[in-house]
């Protein structure tokens, strides 16, 4: 599915914006690591896969540290305490 796409500037660097629906065919969003690959004059951009142990690694280590939704009920809702 080839498509056009216009580099610019910021700061000292240069940016590709990736079309939304590359962007979802690859499996990425803003965030993602992606390996760059040049080979002559072709630019190649691949999704890096992370091991589980990578990911564990970047997790926050206490749940204090987690970012919990503040609008989820902690109180019984139904008969837990019976």
């Amino acid at each position: 599915m080839p498509c056009a796409a216009t580099l610019r500037k910021s700061g000292g660097s240069i940016i590709l914006s990736i079309p939304k629906s590359i962007a979802q065919t690859l499996s990425v969003q803003a965030g993602s690591v992606v390996e760059l690959t040049v080979e002559g004059r072709t630019l190649s951009v691949t999704p890096v896969r992370r091991s589980l142990a990578d990911r564990l690694a970047m997790s926050p280590g206490s749940p204090a540290a987690w970012h919990r939704d503040e609008s989820l009920e902690d109180q019984p809702v139904g008969r837990e305490l019976l």
